[in-house]
């Protein structure tokens, strides 16, 4: 009974005390990390996802160690759920502080070969959820006089990546949409953020998603912690960030490398393949691996040397014509 009581002053005194948070895909991966972060520093947690036997075992967890949470069933491509979520977890914790956007799906595949039904679906996840979780709060949060809205997009979102096509289109259009959000509500109190997380160590990433990327079983040290967006998240709503990157930096690396397209996408095609074959090695030993890397590297050196003489020749063509 100590333990509940100190348990329960701890969380008092948390730097998020008594704010009410609504974080969306809270059954797991970094939603549920999320979920225990604000918990942990006095909030009171609304969760939103569709497993409803998940989101009461973390509410479970979340109340009995000293903290305040409700589970609510949502799906969060339904906008009348949605509506009546956030209206739900306002009534229960008096008011909306903060809405996390962590809801997402990734279905990887190359843009040749991706299905439209695998595109709508992580869409009507990935944006289509997070704009109807965006627009059941603002009324909330406008009447209130301000607030928090926290998006978790990717690095994806930055710059596309294969096999990732699709997954990058869905944060590409995640990022627009908050940077447009944050310039619609300027000066009303309500501060748009953006977690820009890498490779995080979730469900999402599982070994059974990356051996569907062909990338055989990845590293571990290739994937980041999931506290690591937590920390992201929590210093977003404390300080009103604009955008945290997860690693600090990424995304200005991102933003460097589109000055240089033609270079970021060989550099980019040579390091897919050396991951490939990175994943490889782990899973099945050292056999074939190097000649493959050697294979990869020859035929991008190839295509690099087409695109210059390519490139080339069309600087003369104009010459030629002008000389006749």
């Amino acid at each position: 009974m100590a333990e509940s009581r100190n348990g329960n002053e701890h969380r008092a005194r948390g730097y998020f005390r008594d704010k009410s948070v609504v974080i969306t895909g809270a059954s797991s991966g970094i939603g549920e990390d999320v979920a225990l972060g604000f918990a942990r520093q006095g909030a009171r947690v609304a969760l939103l996802a569709r497993r409803k036997s998940m989101l009461e075992d973390l509410a479970s967890r979340i109340n009995n160690a000293g903290g305040r949470a409700v589970a609510i069933e949502c799906d969060v491509t339904k906008r009348h759920e949605v509506d009546n979520a956030v209206a739900q977890a306002t009534r229960h914790h008096n008011r909306l502080d903060i809405l996390v956007n962590s809801a997402g799906i990734l279905i990887p595949s190359e843009v040749e070969k991706i299905k439209l039904a695998d595109l709508e679906k992580m869409m009507s996840v990935n944006v289509y959820g997070a704009l109807n979780a965006i627009q059941a709060a603002i009324p909330i949060l406008t009447k209130q006089g301000g607030g928090n809205i926290i998006n978790i997009a990717s690095l994806a979102g930055r710059r596309g990546i294969s096999p990732l096509g699709g997954y990058s289109a869905t944060k590409f259009a995640i990022v627009g949409l908050t940077e447009a959000l944050r310039m619609e509500l300027f000066g009303t109190g309500i501060r748009v953020s953006l977690v820009m997380p890498g490779v995080i160590d979730t469900p999402m990433t599982t070994d059974a998603v990356i051996e569907d990327m062909e990338l055989g079983k990845m590293p571990t040290f290739f994937k980041m912690p999931v506290r690591w967006v937590t920390w992201a998240v929590l210093a977003a709503a404390a300080f009103g960030l604009t955008e945290v990157d997860v690693p600090p930096g990424a995304a200005v690396g991102e933003k460097l490398a589109s000055l240089f397209p033609g270079v970021t996408d060989a550099f980019l095609s040579v390091g897919s393949q050396m991951l490939k074959a990175a994943g490889r090695f782990v899973s099945g030993g050292p056999k074939g691996v190097a000649d493959e890397i050697k294979t990869e590297l020859k035929k991008e050196a190839q295509t690099i040397q087409q695109q210059k003489k390519g490139e080339e020749q069309q600087h003369r063509e104009p010459k030629s014509a002008a000389g006749s």
